[in-house]
């Protein structure tokens, strides 16, 4: 029997918007509701690593679960789609050690039967229980945010036009922020051209007042 050779999705053409943000001015934008696979961490961070910030006192297992979850839709689903860009939301940024919450975007075809049985096969091969793994559904949402390049250590520049821009907008912004770190982590590529989108949500709660 011939096998017919699977459509491989690509979710960075599929949400072009957000994963192929071109250089800009800083904008509101509208972000559809997507599926993610979360790590809460609290470590510091080596930022001088190659595309994206790396956890030093913890190990970054959303990737590992998200492969599994690759050959799980591929066999079961027959649904074959591409990694994510990581993403982290810092909660709280410090030098030390700081709370974030790191993720990938994941197909929403997945279904908490499937991430566990992934996470399962993970957690068999590293012998740890993947405890602080979870699959979240976000609501649509709507972000200001702005493409930022060269090293994401600089970042923080983009975040300040992000903030003065909703202050002369009167748009009240959550205190954590999002990056989303869309060069791979190959020093191949030359810092100059790492390329992060920096997005905070908008607070729609409490108008003139930033929370979380």
């Amino acid at each position: 029997m011939m096998k017919t050779n699977l459509m491989t999705h690509d979710h960075r053409n599929i949400h072009s918007e957000i994963y192929k943000m071109k250089m800009g001015p800083v904008a509101v934008r509208e972000i559809p509701a997507m599926k993610y696979v979360t790590q809460e961490m609290n470590t510091n961070y080596q930022m001088d690593w190659a595309g994206r910030p790396e956890p030093v006192d913890e190990q970054w297992i959303v990737w590992k679960v998200v492969n599994q979850l690759k050959h799980l839709t591929k066999n079961k689903l027959r649904y074959k789609f591409t990694l994510m860009p990581h993403e982290i939301l810092w909660h709280e940024k410090n030098d030390s050690r700081s709370l974030t919450t790191q993720m990938m975007q994941v197909p929403d075809c997945i279904t908490e039967e499937l991430f566990e049985e992934a996470c399962f096969h993970v957690e068999k091969r590293l012998g740890n229980k993947l405890s602080t793994l979870q699959l979240i559904s976000n609501e649509s949402l709507t972000c200001v945010q702005k493409l930022h390049r060269g090293h994401y250590r600089n970042s923080i520049e983009t975040l300040s036009e992000i903030m003065n821009f909703a202050d002369q907008e009167s748009l009240s912004l959550k205190s954590s922020y999002k990056e989303i770190y869309l060069t791979p982590a190959m020093k191949c590529h030359k810092p100059e051209t790492w390329q992060t989108v920096v997005s905070v949500e908008i607070n729609k709660s409490q108008p003139g007042v930033r929370n979380e």
